[in-house]
């Protein structure tokens, strides 16, 4: 205790003092009794340092709580931001997943429905039951693919890519993934570079059917093969806009990869307006060779035109057509490119007689929208022989001398995910040999798209 506290206490005891003597004996307080209350009062001047002390400590602590929900905060705030829905799969590349989950069921009434993707109607003799009543269900072309977004080019060129994939293989049983798509794309503004397995860039468009047979061998030609192409966007010439794409294409086919050469192939395309109706026409082309077992060289050819037309939102047109010669690689004739010549009888040997197949045909769509969830396409599709009379008699089974197919659907959009499809088609298919079959299937189906 400081020398003022002892001199403050020693004035208090003799005021105390002095006024104790100043009562009556029994009023008088002893210096006991002051000793005692200086000693509580000291007790209680200790408790209550102890407990500013304390107080003190807390008051600390919850500075440094509070420093560390700070920094916290701003490394939160610092970090770049994620979708509040959806997952995401972890890369270096900006990468978005898509495709659909589809479901199918089909009835035919001509034993067509077993085909996942059928393209013509069945042979119809004494000697086969084709007038069987059908029902199949499937999954298979459930779809699944990813578009890449990869790192800017030092020249300010854009590299992007895209992979895809479904089920739609041959094996009705274990549904393997096969490959549909597998590209990478470098954009240059007015020109670029696309190399990998894409849409043949000589007939671009499709129909909107429902059958996954996309009327193959019957009017749509063109589907997916490894390619590289140079794409060129022309800009404004008098009247509308003009793009361009030249490349070359394999097949996978061994006869034609034994030519020695690549399949060359090219497409223009113009954009303009006719009777102010936004406008699309393409004019396309390819040709290359294949080794026939080392006899000769098949030539591979084709052309090919397209147009598109958009009357209003609600209604719209397209149609394409094509002539060529041994086009099977590319879903145009029968499954049989050139003939197997007059002196042979099986698919496996060819002679010096044999001749690249002629075909020659097309497909038109209309669609109609007569509301935002609705959608229907009506369509016709044409495949024929173009010059069947040089194909001999081993071949006539098997080649369509006309293949045609007519069709309708409606598309219902549950959702902007789901949407629900019936479609009718119906098939007429006549071979060479003066056979023929036809064919009725209605198919449904079930889409969720993600």
């Amino acid at each position: 205790m400081g020398k003022f506290m002892k001199k403050m206490l020693a004035v208090l005891i003799a005021s105390v003092m002095t006024i104790g003597f100043a009562f009556p004996a029994s009023a008088q307080v002893t210096l006991e009794d002051i000793l005692k209350r200086v000693e509580t009062l000291e007790q209680e001047n200790a408790a209550l340092k102890a407990e500013v002390a304390s107080m003190k400590g807390q008051q600390s602590a919850q500075a440094v709580e509070l420093s560390e929900v700070k920094t916290k905060a701003a490394t939160f705030a610092a970090a770049p931001a994620v979708a509040s829905t959806g997952n995401f799969i972890k890369t270096k590349l900006d990468m978005e997943m898509y495709g659909f989950v589809q479901a199918v069921g089909s009835y035919s009434d001509s034993d067509l429905a077993q085909s996942n993707a059928p393209v013509a109607a069945p042979r119809e003799t004494s000697l086969t039951n084709t007038d069987q009543d059908e029902f199949s269900s499937s999954a298979q072309d459930t779809r699944l693919g990813f578009k890449i977004k990869g790192p800017d080019l030092d020249n300010g060129g854009k590299t992007s890519g895209q992979i895809e994939i479904d089920f739609a293989n041959s094996n009705t049983s274990t549904y393997t993934p096969r490959l549909r798509l597998a590209f990478v794309d470098l954009d240059f503004g007015k020109w670029s570079i696309n190399a990998g397995q894409n849409w043949d860039i000589f007939a671009p468009i499709n129909p909107n059917v429902i059958n996954a047979g996309a009327l193959y061998r019957q009017g749509n030609l063109g589907t997916r093969h490894p390619q590289v192409y140079l794409g060129n966007k022309w800009g404004e010439i008098p009247g509308g806009k003009l793009w361009t794409k030249v490349g070359i294409i394999d097949t996978d086919d061994m006869v034609q990869e034994e030519g020695g050469i690549p399949v060359f192939a090219g497409y223009a395309g113009y954009e303009t307006k006719i009777l102010g109706i936004p406008t699309s026409l393409g004019l396309g082309g390819l040709w290359g060779e294949a080794e026939n077992n080392s006899f000769n060289d098949h030539s591979i050819w084709a052309v090919t035109s397209s147009a598109t037309m958009k009357f209003t939102d609600w209604l719209s047109f397209k149609a394409e057509g094509f002539s060529g010669a041994k086009l099977d690689d590319f879903m145009g004739g029968s499954a049989i490119g050139f003939t197997r010549g007059s002196g042979t009888s099986t698919a496996s040997t060819t002679d010096v007689n044999s001749k690249p197949i002629r075909v020659m045909g097309g497909f038109m769509e209309l669609c109609y929208k007569p509301l935002k969830s609705i959608e229907t396409n009506y369509g016709f599709g044409i495949d024929s022989a173009n010059d069947d009379a040089f194909i001999p008699a081993n071949d006539v089974d098997e080649v369509y001398d006309v293949n045609k197919t007519y069709y309708t659907n409606i598309k219902y959009s549950l959702s902007k995910d789901v949407v629900v499809g019936l479609e009718y088609q119906y098939f007429k298919t006549d071979f060479v040999d003066g056979v023929s079959g036809d064919a009725n299937r209605v198919l449904s189906s079930l889409t969720y798209k993600f």
